[in-house]
């Protein structure tokens, strides 16, 4: 399992492709978009994503309508996307809108997750959270 650590800035090209670095490439060229709870997309590999799915499947909500409504958000709000020969992945455009992907992101590793973020709503998270655990 990769664990991925790190922030780094990117721009997407013309045809809203990410270079994604190879320290945060997996060992498929497969990769899982989904949203993210704060304000960006969570990319897993193909192989941490099964164990992902696995986790999702042993949630068990008393309200069986609730756990229907999440699993059909969840799963629906997702995306295959594959790596091409170059180190690029296409962003899907539902992705792009949601998050206001401009030309400007930022991948931040998060254990076995990456995140993609607009780089301006990440500086202001960013700096915000640093403000926030200053306090602890």
């Amino acid at each position: 399992m990769n664990i991925y650590t790190g922030i780094s800035y990117h721009t997407l090209d013309s045809k809203n492709r990410l270079f994604l670095p190879p320290k945060y490439r997996g060992k498929t060229k497969k990769y899982i978009f989904t949203s993210g709870i704060d304000e960006c997309v969570v990319i897993y590999s193909y192989d941490i994503w099964k164990d992902v799915v696995k986790k999702i499947e042993s949630i068990s909500l008393k309200n069986k309508s609730y756990q229907r409504a999440f699993l059909r958000t969840f799963f629906a709000d997702t995306e295959v996307v594959e790596i091409d020969n170059q180190g690029r992945v296409l962003i899907p455009q539902k992705f792009k809108e949601k998050y206001r992907l401009t030309k400007e992101v930022v991948i931040v590793g998060v254990k076995e997750k990456i995140e993609l973020w607009n780089k301006v709503i990440w500086e202001k998270y960013y700096y915000s959270s640093i403000n926030m655990l200053k306090k602890i």
